[in-house]
């Protein structure tokens, strides 16, 4: 489980391990010459607005799929038991909240397993997950048994109010008994799975938490069988794996034995490393034929960590091998800075991370990391002040302005920028009911005019949905913006903010 005071010590693991990295951020790398269509939508843009930016979406050039937006559910136990978790819930997962449709979860490396039968027992036996948190026969059971009670309470909560689509669940480490250094949580000095005495044992243990789920009436959609696996310095639950173990693992132990208990639909996601740039250095070298999601997570680069920055990459390194089709996921990201900023500037670092790894990198889905904290911090969407209320910092809307009107099957299409004037815009469309929506940031201190032109399709008015500083609830909706005779669509975008714009092809 990760220390949130010191997860910076992640960043002496990246160094450890990674000796190459890519120094161009993914816009700069995915320039390409513009086709002779792109170039006329450009001419034929139309200004309303002296100064203004120009932004012309055309609907039949697009890109990537969207698979969703998720979080982890967690931290578990203080999830659990808090009083507010039925609201948690709905204020993540539910309709009145994000609409997240991705629930991540964590193979806790704490279970009882029979490797005779192959059978791991995810929650304590004799015990209801509805079990009340207040009461004995709780407040009994250990630390390990409250984790794996609170788990299953989770993730079958949010399928069962909410009927959250994808479940996929993340190893930290396998059980200590399975690693070679046996009394050790963490992966320093290279502790990991012992491959010569238990990579068959590690993919049954796998394999034996999806069956218990399903079990429980709960699908397990993805595995991924390591988190981090370069982080060789940090005190929490690890395991330290190589690209080339990692892929054998994969190929020759677990899509097998997933095979053989009948879970073929039960995909692999992998390799989770700490920064974008570094998944791209892991996953070239990697057997990846048995890798389902190819993932990375969305801290800074190894160039950032240099320099001192922490928390989210604001300019993510684009992959440099062919991933074949398959799509990529950003597994965890968050702002492990150190200070909490619940205010709009923290909002906007979520907001720079998202889009660069989204309309720059072409990312198809991107997961928070905590849903939940029983304090104030920024590594979580909702926080817990001292009184116990609950409290939503800006990362919290900023993550709304995505998840809320963007749904997994939607197409990123192409948006032409003229006189950016720093705005970040990127557009995504439902190929099947003509629903589609705008994200633009604007980071600067003065707002910008903005007009937007549509190519290849016509719309009515556009719901603005926005996020400022001074803004008080989520993506609240500001009003309709209305095209001219011309069909410029022209509005300003507030100074540091968010702005989501909906509509409906014609």
């Amino acid at each position: 489980m990760l220390k949130l005071t010191s997860r910076w010590n992640r960043l002496y693991a990246v160094l450890a391990v990674v000796s190459t990295f890519s120094i161009f951020s993914c816009q700069k790398a995915s320039l390409t010459p513009e086709s002779p269509e792109a170039q006329l939508n450009k001419k034929a843009a139309v200004s309303a607005q002296a100064g203004a930016t120009i932004a012309t979406l055309n609907w039949d050039q697009t890109y990537q799929k969207i698979d969703g937006f998720g979080a982890f559910g967690g931290r578990i136990v203080p999830f659990f038991e808090s009083a507010k978790r039925d609201s948690i819930l709905d204020y993540l997962w539910g309709g009145s909240g994000l609409k997240l449709n991705i629930l991540r979860g964590k193979v806790l490396h704490t279970y009882p397993f029979n490797q005779q039968t192959k059978v791991v027992t995810i929650k304590p036996a004799g015990v209801s997950i509805d079990v009340d948190p207040n009461s004995a026969t709780y407040q009994n059971l250990t630390a390990d048994e409250k984790e794996q009670l609170g788990q299953v309470w989770i993730i079958k909560k949010a399928k069962e109010r909410f009927q959250v689509p994808f479940v996929m669940a993340s190893t930290w480490t396998p059980p200590l008994y399975m690693k070679t250094n046996t009394s050790s949580i963490s992966a320093k000095w290279f502790n990991g799975l012992n491959f010569n005495t238990s990579s068959t044992a590690f993919a049954r243990y796998l394999t034996g938490f999806v069956k218990s789920f399903q079990n429980e009436g709960i699908t397990i959609n993805a595995i991924s069988p390591s988190n981090e696996p370069e982080n060789v310095f940090s005190d929490w639950d690890a395991s330290y794996w190589d690209a080339s173990h990692l892929g054998q693992f994969i190929t020759n132990n677990l899509r097998p034995e997933l095979n053989g208990a009948g879970l073929q639909s039960t995909k692999i996601i992998s390799s989770e490393n700490a920064a974008w740039g570094t998944a791209d250095n892991f996953l070239s070298g990697m057997d990846r034929s048995n890798v389902d999601i190819l993932a990375g997570h969305g801290y800074v680069e190894i160039s950032g960590i240099i320099t001192g920055q922490r928390g989210f990459n604001q300019s993510p390194s684009m992959w440099n091998f062919s991933i074949g089709g398959k799509p990529m996921w950003v597994k965890e990201a968050s702002d492990d800075g150190g200070n909490y900023d619940s205010g709009i500037e923290g909002g906007l670092k979520l907001a720079v991370n998202m889009h660069k790894l989204l309309a720059d990198c072409n990312a198809n889905a991107y997961v928070f990391w905590l849903g939940m904290l029983a304090f104030q911090n920024n590594e979580a969407l909702i926080c817990t002040k001292s009184d116990g209320s609950l409290e939503f910092p800006k990362t919290y809307d900023v993550m709304g302005h995505y998840s809320r009107f963007i749904k997994a099957g939607y197409m990123r299409i192409n948006v032409a920028v003229q006189n950016g004037n720093g705005l970040l815009i990127s557009a995504y469309k439902d190929p099947q009911s003509g629903k589609f929506a705008l994200v633009v940031t604007n980071t600067g201190t003065a707002a910008v005019p903005l007009d937007i032109n549509l190519t290849g399709f016509a719309s009515g008015a556009l719901n603005n949905y926005q996020t400022t500083a001074s803004s008080s609830g989520h993506w609240g909706n500001v009003g309709a913006v209305t095209p001219n005779s011309s069909g410029v669509y022209s509005l300003t975008i507030p100074a540091k903010s968010i702005s989501t714009l909906e509509g409906n092809k014609l």
